[in-house]
């Protein structure tokens, strides 16, 4: 392997020096009076976070690595790194349940588990990639990017259809109504994928084009359904900065826009989803009334509130302190990913398929939802999950499965041709992975029905292709995880 690599990313200085002079200014002029304990490992959790980068920066075939690895990194970053910074005092007046009071000890516990839980997944991902090396290395020579206007016109026609297609399906007008909401979700991804590669990859077209793209992206994933979900703004946001960097750009702007978006929004957002979507209020009223409600509200009680939504790693605390302190028994064992053994099965296919309710039903039992509450999706993330399910051990285990699974996903689908098909493919999986935020089956079911799709497809080129060349006769092909051509 590669391990000094002496390109420099583009803007890789001005990050370092903002994520820096955060983390100083957090310390050192910190308002939430967090002790010094949990302020020094919430640094050490956002510099262990910063791990992934560094393991892509060193490749020489970097620009066509998709970061989904640095993502992983990322989002811990944030949701236990970032956020441990923050004492929730406004946020938890207005939650119920066990979350809301965890002792200081429990919350530091919390910290070195993800620590450790990083540790283990980004060093095995390390010793993967030296231990088990591409078989057909680069070389040092770069492949140059596959173009074609052919393909570009078709995906483009292609999105306008899906985009028509959401529009009248979430209109409710036959035959569209009855159309599958997750089989089109992930085909319209993928068709939208598809353009990304060509208008943001290769830069085909100009902002106008650039601006419809994202438009239609936003459409298709589910923005007509309600304008107050801040999902499928989070969704392309992040895969456009991933792009970014994979071509070697890191930005600035965008990262700062969707913050300070979520900052604002997400105090107001029970009031406007409260008036849009089962009041009846137009969008314009909806957004005017959210401001007033967060009109006496200081910058320090918006980003309370604001932050409690994505701290994981209260939540993680909160178990350390309540689950298999007095009885073993409080660990579920593998009860959290039973889901697995179906969530491969097409509902097309069976039509009384369990829904997968499991954070909501887990939640509502432990007191963290109202008794009643069968209504509010929970959030259960990965690390949660493993330590309620199997305590530390859990944690230990699943971290060194997850560097397993990272690293195959990194070696065949996140390191690209670059093609067009591949980029698709490699971009439809990370918007699986954005959802870490949910519990593991989720994100697998979504993650293993695109690669399931892409392995079945090869296999029919294959046999085409085999067939051509055997002018007509079949001939069973040699298949691997190679890529698409």
């Amino acid at each position: 392997m590669n391990l000094f690599f002496d390109k420099r990313v583009i803007g890789e200085k001005r990050a370092a020096l903002a994520l820096c002079a955060m983390i100083l200014l957090l310390v050192i002029f910190n308002p939430f009076n967090k002790t010094t304990e949990s302020m020094l490992l919430s640094s050490l959790l956002i510099l262990v976070s910063t791990v992934p980068f560094f393991i892509w920066k060193r490749k020489k075939n970097r620009d066509v690595v998709v970061m989904g690895v640095f993502f992983y990194g990322f989002f811990h970053l944030v949701g236990y790194g970032f956020s441990g910074f923050i004492a929730h005092e406004a946020a938890t007046l207005i939650s119920s349940g066990n979350i809301s009071d965890v002792s200081d000890s429990s919350e530091n516990t919390a910290k070195i588990l993800v620590i450790a839980h990083l540790l283990i997944v980004f060093s095995g991902l390390v010793i993967l990639q030296t231990f088990f090396q591409n078989s057909k290395p680069e070389k040092g020579q770069k492949r140059k990017p596959k173009e074609s206007m052919t393909a570009y016109r078709f995906v483009v026609v292609l999105c306008v259809f899906f985009t028509a297609v959401e529009f009248f399906r979430v209109a409710g007008i036959p035959p569209f109504s009855s159309i599958e909401g997750i089989i089109f979700a992930m085909v319209s991804f993928f068709a939208y994928m598809y353009l990304f590669y060509f208008v943001f990859y290769l830069n085909y077209g100009g902002w106008p084009t650039k601006i419809l793209a994202i438009l239609g992206c936003l459409i298709i994933r589910g923005s007509l359904l309600s304008f107050s979900m801040m999902a499928p703004y989070a969704e392309v946001g992040l895969i456009l900065v991933l792009i970014s960097m994979q071509k070697g750009r890191i930005p600035i702007t965008l990262p700062a826009l969707l913050l300070m978006g979520f900052i604002v929004y997400q105090p107001m957002k029970g009031t406007i989803r409260s008036m849009q979507d089962s009041g009846g209020f137009g969008f314009a009223e909806s957004i005017a009334t959210g401001f007033e409600v967060i009109g006496d509200d200081t910058y320090l009680t918006l980003i309370d509130i604001a932050t409690m939504r994505i701290d994981y790693n209260l939540l993680l605390a909160s178990m350390v302190d309540n689950i298999g302190v007095t009885n073993e028994d409080d660990y579920i064992g593998w009860k959290g990913y039973e889901n697995v053994s179906y969530v491969l099965i097409p509902r097309i296919f069976w039509r009384d398929k369990p829904q997968d309710n499991f954070g909501n039903e887990w939640a509502v039992q432990a007191g963290w939802l109202g008794k009643n509450d069968r209504f509010t999706s929970y959030n259960l993330p990965w690390l949660p999950q493993m330590y309620l399910s199997f305590g530390i051990t859990g944690i230990i285990v699943g971290s060194f499965l997850i560097a397993v699974g990272l690293f195959l996903l990194e070696r065949y689908y996140w390191t690209i041709t670059p093609d067009a098909w591949t980029f698709a493919m490699a971009y439809s999986i990370i918007r699986a992975i954005i959802h870490l935020e949910s519990d593991f089956v989720l994100a697998f079911g979504v993650a293993i029905k695109v690669i399931l799709i892409d392995i079945c497809i090869r296999i029919i080129k294959n046999l085409l292709t085999e067939r051509k060349k055997n002018k007509g006769k079949f001939r069973p092909p040699i298949y691997g995880l190679e890529k698409i051509n």
